[in-house]
């Protein structure tokens, strides 16, 4: 008779292993750990022999990789994951398979490896933001959206340093997402959506963060343009907003706060027109023609959908690091 102590259930051997049940009776099947026969019965659940468990369990500790998985990279880097696929592939970096739970396999991405590939997001990182750097589509919400607490007070969305979506109190408290809405009650100040424009070029603004007006600036412009006509990335100390050039019909009026010395202060590339209810943002750039062969157009398109970029925006980034290297071996 085989002790109680000389056994797992099924469940616990999903536990101590990191997998789940089905795949426990798969490892069964194929001899990796040892189903205990109960032909009597007597205990109702499917037992398995702790040694085979524990043996199993050490030889996966001894041979877990000690890199990062390409999810958790693309999260440290706050880049998509196919980016890491794809830096990946492009420059044919050496990386580790491993076998995760389920049967299903994995990459595990050495330290060396890691800087290796941070250094390529840098270096090929589009000027204005990403749409990913500024907005949440889970939750629908963007970076610094003003949100309002049950007694009035002012909260923005913020993300941690592990690039994860909630509130920071003035404590420093930090707040999850889902924990602010539900248990605080927080709710969105207004919405940030309109229609996507098909302009092609930018307006670029910068905004100190030490200034209350930057955030009014961008609670405005999150109300009349809205998440799909501006690009927007965060640094140290300023947040570098891009607005789709061209006429705007304004659907709010302007702060009182918002004065034209304001803007123009906060203006880095281009102009802004304020006419009859409307601002008619002017870009600062010129317009040129480039003859491409088809096939290096059709590779340009794809390439620039990939990285979530305009084809004038990737080519505009791809020419600038190119000078880059060029005064930089002289």
């Amino acid at each position: 008779m085989i002790e109680v102590n000389e056994w797992y259930t099924r469940q616990e051997v999903a536990d101590i292993l990191g997998v789940s049940k089905p795949t426990v009776y798969h490892y069964a099947k194929q001899k990796k750990i040892i189903k205990i026969s109960d032909p009597q019965r007597l205990v109702r659940e499917a037992r398995y022999k702790r040694e085979e468990v524990d043996a199993l369990a050490e030889e996966r500790r001894r041979n877990k990789p000690t890199g990062l998985r390409p999810s958790e990279l693309a999260k440290q880097l706050g880049v998509p994951v196919s980016r890491i696929y794809t830096i990946i592939k492009e420059n044919n970096l050496p990386i580790d398979e491993i076998l995760l739970g389920d049967e299903a396999k994995g990459y595990s991405i050495s330290d060396e490896l890691a800087e290796q590939i941070q250094q390529v997001v840098l270096r090929t990182t589009p000027r204005r933001g990403l749409r990913a750097e500024f907005y949440e589509s889970k939750h629908d919400i963007a970076l610094y959206q003003r949100f309002l607490a049950p007694n009035g007070q002012d909260i923005r969305v913020l993300r941690n340093e592990n690039l994860e979506w909630g509130f920071y109190l003035q404590s420093r408290t930090w707040i999850p997402y889902e924990d602010g809405i539900n248990k605080f009650q927080y709710e969105a100040a207004y919405l940030i959506h309109q229609t996507n424009k098909r302009a092609v070029a930018y307006t670029d603004f910068l905004l100190p963060k030490n200034l209350v007006e930057s955030f009014e600036f961008l609670d405005f412009v999150y109300q009349v343009w809205g998440i799909e006509n501006i690009r927007l990335r965060e640094h140290d100390t300023e947040i570098a907003l891009s607005i789709k050039s061209g006429l705007m019909k304004l659907s709010i009026p302007v702060p009182e706060t918002i004065t034209e010395g304001l803007i123009m202060s906060f203006l880095q590339l281009g102009e802004v027109e304020q006419v009859h209810g409307a601002w008619n943002l002017i870009s600062g750039y010129r317009r040129t023609t480039v003859d491409l062969p088809s096939n290096l157009l059709d590779s340009l398109q794809d390439i620039s959908n990939q990285r979530d970029m305009t084809m004038s925006e990737y080519i505009e980034e791809a020419i600038r690091r190119n000078i880059e290297r060029e005064e930089n071996s002289k």
